[in-house]
């Protein structure tokens, strides 16, 4: 009989173990869920225009007679408009392009021979394309074409314009405020290349530098 009620004893405490085991089951891990990518609100696709000013950094080398007088710094504020189109592809890739149209102030007089000339340029231009990344409302790009300012030379019986046409590339941040307002920073490096002008004088290295700040509405 003793041993009849032990075997009963064991049975029921190792029926009782099962089934601790059964509750204390651990239980399958939830299915894994790829974090969502959340869609750029901003879209710079369309036509834009604006307004732009700021301060170019300038030089060019004078010749007279085909002896160069010294570089000469052509510095002052420059003021324009542009205007263009973008578009913006699925990946945040932005091309466009965009054209400007500005005012110098950078009028320089020098003296070769003890001869008064005043040299400068005044209406400048430039014709460009852009690429950028746009992280929502913030644009990053970089833009080149071709470039194009009207030079002047004014002494001893010359006083001629002559367009001087070359290159510039740069680097620049369009900031949106809203839908259609943005705002931005560009720098940009420009070669206008040489130009001869009349009794002797050549204009040669005319480079620039340029920091402008724009701001332009978005269709």
């Amino acid at each position: 009989m003793k041993k009849i009620l032990l075997a009963s004893a064991a049975l029921i405490a190792m029926s009782a173990a099962a089934e601790a085991a059964d509750v204390v089951m651990t239980p399958p891990s939830e299915p894994y869920v790829a974090p969502q990518v959340i869609p750029q609100t901003f879209s710079w696709t369309g036509f834009y225009l604006g307004g732009t000013a700021g301060y170019d950094w300038a030089t060019v080398d004078p010749y007279v007679n085909g002896v160069n007088t010294g570089s000469e710094d052509l510095n002052g504020g420059k003021l324009g408009g542009f205007a263009g189109y973008n578009y913006q592809f699925s990946n945040n890739i932005v091309l466009g392009a965009e054209g400007e149209l500005d005012y110098a102030w950078n009028e320089q007089k020098f003296y070769p021979g003890g001869v008064e000339y005043k040299i400068g340029s005044d209406w400048e231009g430039s014709i460009r394309a852009r690429l950028g990344y746009a992280f929502d409302n913030a644009l990053l790009y970089a833009t080149g074409g071709w470039a194009i300012a009207n030079g002047y030379v004014d002494g001893a019986g010359t006083d001629q314009n002559e367009a001087f046409n070359g290159w510039t590339a740069g680097v620049g941040l369009d900031y949106a405020f809203s839908k259609n307002v943005f705002g931005g920073l560009e720098y940009r490096y420009t070669d206008f290349g040489k130009k001869d002008f009349d009794n002797g004088l050549e204009g040669k290295d005319f480079t620039s530098n340029r920091v402008m700040a724009r701001v332009g509405y978005k269709f």
